[in-house]
């Protein structure tokens, strides 16, 4: 496949989330379990997560499933006017890997670049390609509040013109891979130990190598 593919639309969704939150690549589900595992405070986030393991699992399989960890990545914050969540410039989640992440936000959706890319497979050197082969005339955001899915192959970036005020935003993550940096969220519900890396100035590869 070619870089700049379209992300999987799976429609609007509502989620009903009131208190300001963060969670960064929480453990909900390790190999070989079949049922995510939240604390009671995440019970808002519940449906989307279902609906997330249900799409992965209709068109990945019900192996590749249990054989996945999966992830949940939760901001509901206030977001000063022109700052975002997360680091500005266009991307690819999962570069390099068969991650599986999906996107749901309520406002300022993200930014989707679908034009054709050609992208070395160097982790620092892509970045730069992305950002310099990204057109504007090739830019898309979908509705606020739809769920999207997005593999290695789907360039993106968060909004450009950040308003001020609250948003939430959540990332689903399908992995084969420890997400081992220091920081992440630690599932106290879940039975693991890992050896967690330190984090980097540039952009972070949140897989263990």
């Amino acid at each position: 496949m070619e870089y700049g593919t379209r992300p999987k639309n799976l429609g609007v969704f509502d989620v009903d989330c009131k208190e300001m939150v963060f969670y960064q690549y929480l453990p909900i589900k390790l190999i070989g379990q079949t049922k995510p595992v939240t604390e009671e405070r995440l019970d808002c986030f519940e449906q989307i997560i279902s609906d997330c393991c249900r799409d992965f699992i209709s068109d990945y399989g019900l192996d590749k499933y249990v054989n996945s960890y999966v992830y949940l990545t939760a901001k509901r914050l206030y977001q000063p006017g022109g700052y975002s969540f997360n680091r500005k410039g266009y991307h690819s989640d999962g570069f390099m890997t068969d991650d599986i992440n999906y996107f749901w936000s309520d406002k300022l959706p993200t930014i989707f670049n679908f034009g054709k890319f050609n992208i070395s497979m160097d982790d620092k050197l892509s970045i730069h390609e992305m950002e310099t082969q990204a057109k504007p005339e090739n830019e898309h955001q979908f509705e606020e509040g739809s769920l999207v899915r997005l593999d290695q192959f789907v360039i993106h970036k968060v909004a450009d013109d950040v308003t001020e005020g609250m948003r939430t935003f959540i990332k689903i993550s399908f992995s084969q891979d420890k997400y081992d940096l220091i920081g992440n969220a630690k599932n106290h519900l879940l039975d693991y130990d890992w050896e967690m890396r330190e984090r980097q100035v540039e952009r972070n590869i949140p897989q263990e190598k």
